[in-house]
């Protein structure tokens, strides 16, 4: 029997490494599949689902229970699995690796940080380039479990040495990135999100937390807020702390006419910045200081970095279109509604249409609070965001439930029907907000997922007109 198998006897096996895969979705011919699960009887459903679809070998755990000639049962798995991924990607573990987690602004920090250190680094987050991925058919994760990240740096040029990471809080949980320690980890943000998940938001603080954990981040940064200083304490005040004060290690003193300054560790720092976008200079203060407290950066470098600084795709993109304001954001929770809508209002002083939907298959006790949010607008335009397997007009009607009925709402499904009503109404006194799905150059309807990028029907229906 091939069970309560050693490390000595899988080094003898002499693998083709390059055949390993860790998912049955990605099986081929001479496939040899890795996998583990505590669910057993999970595990021994998709050992067979392996062996089914042709995998040659599987390494797996004592937690199986399949007896096979082609199935190898370990007693040991962990040592075998990292020596998998060492094989992978020699020296993975050595990567200065930045982890960013919170509610919003992940992303922007991310794509901010990367362009402050420059060329020897990569993001991976929810902005990743299309291909990164390609060596998998599996669903792209904000943040990908270990195997597939380990593939993705083993395709990295070998000059890149510093890996940013947006880490999310089921990745947190489910202990996605084991084995990997941050040099510096920075926190964002918390607002309600995910609950379908997370018990409640105290868990899903404490959860947040643990990344933050001495054993897992040897340093982090916290922009100054409530729940950063609630993380803060958890973590026995060892953070670095961004905000307003003179108290605060990054003190964020002005931003006008492009310019900011702000202090970091006594230092006044003074250079021109044109990113947007709420909460856009603190995601900014926290990359900087992210980069700074690494202590893997020239100050001097990173300041020259700043005024070449540019907003992620999708993330209060501005597009500019025939003088008309139209601005597509990833913006999907109350607290990113809301903060958007005020933003936005100041800004451009005008009235504001906001466009906006929710997920389908997800936090449904949000969709109310949305539609609350929602109200710092003018006129409100209810469509379809990904509304998956649920009914879209019963995700529409959760939103609605928020808004007061004197409001100026309606609710149009068609996503590109809705921002054609919305572009119809703009003028030199209205700004229009689409939200939701940022990015994202797709929308999943039922069992369809199908071509769809906002900013690019946005400028189909303005070329038509």
């Amino acid at each position: 029997m091939n069970n309560n198998l050693t490390f000595d006897h899988y080094v003898t096996l002499n693998l083709d490494f390059s055949k390993i895969v860790n998912s049955t979705l990605d099986i081929e011919k001479d496939s040899i599949l890795c996998i583990d699960l505590n669910n057993i009887e999970k595990l021994d459903s998709l050992i067979l689902e392996g062996l089914k679809k042709g995998s040659k070998l599987v390494l797996t755990s004592t937690n199986s229970t399949i007896e096979n000639k082609n199935v190898y049962r370990y007693k040991n798995f962990d040592e075998v699995f990292n020596d998998i991924l060492e094989n992978l990607c020699p020296g993975y573990k050595s990567k200065n690796y930045f982890g960013i987690t919170g509610t919003n602004g992940k992303t922007t920090t991310g794509y901010l940080l990367k362009q402050l250190i420059g060329s020897p680094s990569e993001f991976v987050g929810t902005v990743d380039e299309e291909n990164y991925f390609n060596f998998t058919k599996e669903e792209h994760l904000t943040t990908p479990k270990l195997f597939n990240l380990v593939k993705l740096v083993s395709n990295f040029n070998s000059d890149v040495d510093s890996i940013i990471l947006e880490v999310s809080s089921h990745a947190i949980k489910q202990e996605r990135l084991k084995d990997i320690n941050f040099v510096i980890s920075g926190f964002t943000n918390l607002s309600q999100d995910h609950l379908d998940y997370h018990i409640n938001m105290d868990e899903y603080l404490m959860t947040k937390s643990k990344l933050f954990n001495e054993d897992i981040s040897n340093k982090f940064l916290f922009v100054d807020t409530e729940y950063g200083q609630k993380i803060n304490l958890i973590q026995n005040s060892r953070g670095k702390s961004v905000g307003n004060e003179s108290s605060n290690d990054i003190e964020f003193l002005s931003y006008k006419d492009e310019i900011i300054s702000f202090k970091i560790d006594g230092i006044t720092i003074k250079e021109k910045l044109t990113i947007t976008g709420p909460e856009s200079v603190y995601n900014f203060l926290l990359a900087f200081g992210m980069a700074y407290y690494s202590e893997l950066y020239d100050l001097e470098s990173l300041k020259s970095n700043i005024k070449t600084l540019k907003n992620p795709p999708g993330r209060f993109q501005e597009l500019g279109i025939d003088e008309k304001s139209i601005i597509v954001d990833y913006s999907h929770t109350p607290d990113a509604i809301e903060k958007v809508i005020c933003y936005t209002k100041e800004l451009y002083q005008n009235e504001i249409i906001v466009v906006f939907g929710a997920g389908g298959n997800r936090d449904k006790s949000k969709r109310k609070l949305m539609g609350e949010a929602s109200q710092f607008a003018n006129k409100i335009i209810i469509t379809n965001d990904n509304p998956r397997n649920e009914n879209p007009m019963e995700i529409a009607k959760d939103i609605l439930a928020g808004i007061d009925l004197q409001k100026d709402a309606k609710i149009i499904l068609d996503r590109r029907d809705a921002l054609e009503e919305a572009i119809s109404f703009i003028n030199e006194k209205t700004t229009l907000l689409v939200l939701g799905k940022g990015h994202e150059k797709h929308q999943e309807i039922g069992d369809r997922i199908m071509d769809f990028d906002d900013a690019v029907v946005i400028k189909d229906i303005l070329g038509k007109r």
